[in-house]
């Protein structure tokens, strides 16, 4: 009888089933696992032929479908799901819908903050999700943005306060609550600051100005422990965030020390070459991607392949995340 490999034995820790598992794997089975795709085309063609490590936008009987094709692949790696569940699960009919954050943070009360993302959790985990694409912890400080009724408003210490108790309710016990989500700061950093209130464009913040009234709600959620965050789609000083090393690597996972996931905005990769246009490929931008610390790359499916230039349309876009 063949012994089963070791990181199928969930009697042994954690680590070593990591070890065990990345040992075996292959770099285009790597590769897939750092990529999230578009759930809503063609998910079983997607997770056999590219094996991502994560589909968003896909529930309930679609879910199904390509779980069990993940689970026919070599190593059978389950998939990680995400969804826009930003003020309950939004997009699924007849969930809970609650207020957007503007208005639950009219309500000065945490506890009721809390409240509303644990029955989101809840009902989320239920259609299968096991990631929400929220809080969103941008300051709105310019109502031209187009966003601004996703923030919690413009105070930085009430938006970290809010957020961590959404956080809160969405995460629960953690990794082994069977009713919670993983719980995703955005948009990381400093993206409701576009000049104009123009949405995914120039941002004119200084570093100081960062630190003073953009960054502290975010440095409040990881320590709150938040699982995951998410990249902005915006550029400051010319420099994509998705691209900026300092601000992904230096002050996220090393000076707050955060070890969770770093996901991407839809196509932010793609972004640094067919729109913000600071690299002549998607295979560089792939490279400047990982190398400045994103470790999931959201609907960029060319990061997978070698040469060939994303595009828009390449995808059915669900627009922004």
């Amino acid at each position: 009888m063949n012994q089963a490999p070791l990181f199928r034995d969930p009697t042994q820790p954690v680590a070593s089933r990591v070890e065990d598992l990345l040992a075996r794997m292959t770099l285009a089975e790597k590769v897939g696992q750092m990529l999230q795709l578009n759930g809503q085309v063609e998910p079983v063609r997607l997770v056999r032929e590219m094996q991502p490590g994560s589909l968003l936008h896909i529930l309930n009987d679609e879910l199904s479908l390509a779980m069990d094709a993940a689970a026919q692949t070599r190593l059978g790696i389950p998939l990680l799901v995400g969804e826009d569940g930003i003020h309950g699960h939004s997009f699924h009919a007849g969930a809970t819908i609650f207020p957007t954050q503007l208005a639950l943070s009219c309500s000065w009360n945490v506890e009721t903050i809390e409240a509303c993302a644990r029955v989101t959790a809840l009902e989320m985990a239920t259609t299968g999700a096991h990631w929400t694409f929220s809080p969103v912890l941008c300051l709105s400080r310019d109502l031209r943005w187009g966003r601004t009724g996703e923030t919690f408003g413009e105070d930085p210490f009430l938006v970290g306060e809010f957020g961590a108790a959404m956080i809160r309710g969405y995460q629960g016990a953690g990794l082994d609550d069977a009713q919670g989500v993983l719980a995703c700061a955005k948009h990381f950093a400093g993206y409701s600051e576009t000049q104009g209130g123009r949405d995914a464009s120039e941002a004119d913040i200084s570093r100081r100005k960062l630190r003073s009234y953009f960054l502290p709600p975010f440095e409040r959620a990881a320590r709150a422990g938040c699982m995951t965050f998410m990249t902005g789609y915006q550029a400051i000083d010319g420099l994509p965030s998705t691209a900026n090393h300092w601000l992904l690597t230096q002050v996220l996972k090393e000076e707050w020390g955060f070890q969770g996931i770093l996901v991407t905005d839809w196509d932010n990769v793609g972004r640094l070459h067919w729109e913000q246009r600071i690299v002549p490929s998607a295979k560089e931008a792939a490279v400047v991607a990982v190398r400045c610390g994103n470790d999931l790359i959201m609907a960029t499916p060319e990061r997978a392949r070698r040469g060939g230039a994303p595009h828009p349309g390449a995808e059915a876009s669900h627009g922004s995340v």
